[in-house]
């Protein structure tokens, strides 16, 4: 059993809350009037630093919850099925009054409960459509709940028209939604301390023949070959594959112009990825920083198994780009994941 420290006690009381009221809807509202405007259930947002417990207070607040038609995204992986699905309608020239809004229909599946974790905006085009989306979902009476590193008003910080986010958040996001913070002083992540060193090399020519031996114990009699994965109809190239694992330098993976949907189908077909020569980012990789963060996302709610051979410790991954928002979060979660913890729960281990 985990022990809760104060300020996880207190969302784990608003989601308790927030729970009570929608078990007491369904009691005496007829399922096609669910969550009427009348009842006032308003969505829950919750912020604050990495490695507080928020992921793990929402999953229990989802799993317990039954007997309503709920989904679980984290928020890279739902606005790119949004994107994939438009390309979709776009691409059949369907005709539909509104593109967007039949993709979030798409996507959604009429649930009455979205649980979005780690709510995130760095894109120009996704923060152009939030307002859109969010207005359509909550107008259907949809309760949302938001994890977040950063308060509503602190998203999208130097983001190009970040004016007219703001509109979104002070019209859509303030007004219907409770905003929580959750400051726990721990970073729990940093708890995965044990065994550090297996997963995560600094190199050198004695850990390179480590990295080595692991890739053949790990590629048994299966050779390595170059493989293609599809992803919306093209061809993601891979240089080094089997079945179980893949190896990348740090260029084949990030230098390349790749999203989200492409690190996902990567960590969805491969148990176990091996990244060679990470580098300490200067202050003008922001665009392999930015994918490297998507990357790391991805593996963390894959869980696949990551080994690393990097040129500095993950504590100096960001020394020279301290101003870029993400880089704490990622760093904290290579610290988990490069655990014998983490590990011992991946895809490689099941």
């Amino acid at each position: 059993m985990i022990l809760l420290d104060l300020s996880q006690k207190e969302i784990e009381e608003s989601l308790n809350e927030l729970a009570c009221a929608i078990k007491k809807n369904q009691q005496k509202t007829p399922l096609k009037k669910l969550f009427s405007k009348s009842e006032n259930i308003k969505s829950l947002y919750i912020y604050g630093g990495v490695g507080r417990g928020k992921t793990m207070l929402m999953r229990n607040f989802f799993n317990n919850l039954t007997a309503v038609q709920k989904s679980y995204f984290h928020f890279n992986v739902f606005m790119n099925l949004i994107h994939e699905n438009l390309h979709q309608i776009r691409a059949a020239k369907m005709q539909v009054k509104d593109e967007l809004i039949c993709a979030v229909d798409r996507v959604l599946g009429g649930v009455r409960l979205i649980c979005f974790d780690e709510f995130q905006v760095t894109d120009i085009a996704d923060a152009m459509l939030l307002s859109r989306i969010f207005s359509y979902i909550f107008a259907q009476n949809i309760i949302v709940v938001f994890t977040s590193n950063s308060h509503p008003s602190e998203l999208y910080k130097n983001g190009l028209q970040r004016q007219l986010f703001l509109e979104f958040v002070n019209e859509v996001l303030l007004k219907n939604c409770q905003i929580k913070s959750l400051n726990s002083k721990q970073d729990y992540r940093q708890n995965f301390n044990d065994n550090l060193a297996e997963t995560y090399f600094l190199n050198s020519k004695e850990n390179c023949q480590i990295v080595k031996k692991i890739v053949r114990n790990f590629s048994e009699k299966n050779s390595l070959k170059p493989c293609k994965i599809k992803v919306w109809g093209r061809d993601v190239k891979i240089k080094r594959a089997n079945k179980k694992i893949a190896i990348f330098d740090f260029k084949e993976l990030f230098f390349e112009n790749f999203a989200a949907v492409d690190y996902r189908a990567i960590c969805q077909k491969f148990s176990a990825v091996f990244l060679i020569n990470l580098p300490q980012f200067k202050e003008e990789d922001v665009n392999e920083a930015r994918r490297f963060t998507l990357f790391i996302d991805e593996v963390y709610e894959n869980k696949l198994a990551l080994i690393i051979l990097a040129g500095c410790d993950i504590s100096e991954i960001y020394n020279n780009m301290r101003n870029i928002p993400w880089h704490a979060r990622t760093s904290s979660r290579l610290q988990e994941i490069k655990s014998s913890s983490y590990w011992a729960a991946s895809k490689i281990k099941a």
